[in-house]
This record gives structure tokens, sequence and C-alpha cells, in this order.
């Protein structure tokens, strides 16, 4: 299931979003400031986060700031009653992918958290609950530590992602990592996936496979569950 985390300092504000946003199929963990918002992003994984902005302790920038340093793939939206163009230039200088004030209505707040879903969806590929690969920084996520893959290994992994328990052409490998079919490229495709195998090595749901004739498929004996 799909799981938001909501920081708002208003009681009655923070319920109602909550069990709107409860009906449309999301699990809610709920903040009534900014610290606790920081505390439960540490505790769990979100696949978003939405954040007031005038709360106590940290504020919603603040709490912004802290989960960027830590994890830049979690997309943030602002749902702020603050609407003047200084606080949404400030949203969005804090990683934020969507500001929204606050109106009676919450339908912009689940339409616009649906598509930044969707968005973040095509690009985050999971391998397993634990276990996610940005496709477009080539971040991958290892039951809660990152690592920043480096371009050639990101840009194979990313195609292995999208392909698990598939093979995948050694071709296919040698041109989007090289650009070239020339077989004198083996050995560099060789190394790539060695390191991508000592990446991986604390995986156990996950191997490299290969058949060095034909390809290499990246098997997983855990399906994802998100």
């Amino acid at each position: 299931m799909v799981k938001i985390l909501y920081a708002e300092d208003d009681f009655l504000t923070r319920e109602v979003v909550a069990e709107r946003l409860e009906n449309e199929g999301y699990s809610v963990v709920l903040a009534k400031n900014g610290k606790e918002a920081w505390t439960e992003f540490q505790k769990d994984s979100f696949n978003a986060v939405i954040l007031d902005v005038d709360m106590p302790i940290y504020n919603g920038y603040e709490v912004a700031g802290l989960i960027q340093s830590e994890n830049l793939q979690v997309p943030l939206i602002f749902y702020s009653s603050l609407a003047n163009v200084d606080n949404i230039k400030q949203g969005f200088n804090n990683g934020a992918k969507v500001y929204i004030v606050k109106s009676g209505d919450m339908e912009e707040l689940v339409i616009k958290l649906n598509s930044v879903l969707r968005d973040n969806s095509s690009r985050l590929c999971y391998l397993t609950e634990q276990v996610y690969f940005d496709t477009l920084t080539y971040r991958l996520n290892i039951y809660g530590k990152e690592k920043v893959l480096q371009n050639v290994e990101g840009k194979i992994l990313a195609v292995l992602c999208k392909n698990p328990n598939q093979l995948v052409k050694k071709d296919l490998l040698l041109e989007i990592g090289w650009n070239s079919t020339d077989i004198n490229w083996d050995k560099q495709l060789i190394k790539v996936i060695s390191k991508l195998r000592k990446t991986l090595e604390d995986c156990n749901e996950i191997d490299i496979r290969s058949d060095t004739k034909k390809g290499y498929w990246l098997l997983i004996t855990s399906p994802k569950t998100t």
C-alpha cells in the first residue's frame, strides 16, 4: 500500500485530510509538528510527504531540508495557507514537487498527489519492498541506505531493473553503456556487472546471473509488494 506522511499542526485539518487520503486508498501516518514529522520519516519508508509550512518546533521548510539531506527520491508536497509568492518560492527552493494553497476543497491535493506519485513511480524501480533504484539519478536505496552509482553502472542497472527476471542481451547492454557492440568492450561490461553484484551482495532476494554469450538476468526471488 502507498504510504503518505502528513504533517499538520491544526488538529481538524489534519484529521479531515487524513480521512480523505485514506478514502483514496492511501495509508497515512500523521505528525502534529515538524519535529514529529522528521522522527516519523526516519522510522519508516514513505512514497510521499505532505507538509504544512507554519508548524511548531521545525517548520515545513526545515523538515523538507532534513528529508532532502537524507533522501532525494521521496516527493515533497507543501499544503499551506501561506499564499504569497515568497512562501511558494521558498517551498520549491526546499525541494517541493508541488505547492498547494489550502482551500475548502481538497480535490487539488488529491489530483496532484496522484500525479506526483505516478511521475515518481515511472523513475523508481522497486526490486523488493525495501530495495529500489532511481533510474534518473542512479541512486540505489538498499534497506534505507543510499548509494549513488557511477554513470555506466547506473545505465546498466536501469536496464536490468526494467526487465526483471528476463534475459537482457549483451549487445543491448554494450550499446547502452559504451555506444558500441564491439567485443572489445566485453571485459568492461563484465567489470561493471561484478561491481553491481558487489553492491547488491547484501540483498539475498536479488542476484545477477550471466550467460557471457547471450547476456544477463536480474533475478528477483522475492517479488516487490509496493
